[in-house]
């Protein structure tokens, strides 16, 4: 099984990338977005929806670890120990995981994606001011581990998805 991980910090643009790619390789995607959204009718507790949020994808994955299936995650994974974790497990299970970064170099770009969930925001959007996302996260910039795609999404998006489908057939499962 190969599992194709767009990860990053909020607004960068992973469910844009993740559908193009998607779209190009005709390969169905998990959004931890769309599990959370739906989990919000049933708790009113972040942590936990987080926490059953990440057991479906685990199992989703899990159910298909016998075929020679390829899923894309679209999942923050935005925290060391978060990725860290998802890797580890990736590796016991025997699961191939080609992850890409996804990122805005462009604050003004970024701060015009939060400025339009202000709009409508989705039950996973917690936060929808770019400021104060600024201020929780401190650190913007995620940087890549090793042998992991970084792209920024203030690059045309054809050429981020050339760049994507190279990495992803660069090497072998």
């Amino acid at each position: 099984m190969l599992l194709i991980l767009f990860r990053g910090r909020p607004g960068t643009g992973k469910t844009t990338m993740s559908n193009l790619v998607s779209a190009k390789m005709s390969v169905p995607i998990i959004r931890k977005d769309d599990i959370y959204d739906q989990l919000v009718s049933l708790s009113g507790n972040h942590d936990l929806r987080n926490k059953i949020t990440f057991n479906i994808i685990y199992s989703l994955v899990t159910s298909n670890i016998h075929n020679s299936s390829t899923l894309i995650i679209d999942c923050p994974f935005q925290f060391e120990e978060d990725i860290t974790s998802f890797r580890a497990w990736c590796r016991t299970h025997q699961v191939h995981l080609k992850t890409i970064l996804v990122t805005c170099s462009d604050e003004r770009i970024w701060s015009e994606r939060f400025k339009e969930r202000v709009i409508n925001p989705a039950p996973n959007q917690l936060i929808t001011d770019f400021e104060e996302f600024k201020s929780r996260y401190k650190v913007m910039q995620l940087q890549p581990d090793e042998g992991e795609l970084l792209i920024d999404t203030i690059v045309p998006q054809d050429h981020n998805v050339k760049t994507v489908l190279e990495f992803l057939s660069s090497t072998s499962i």
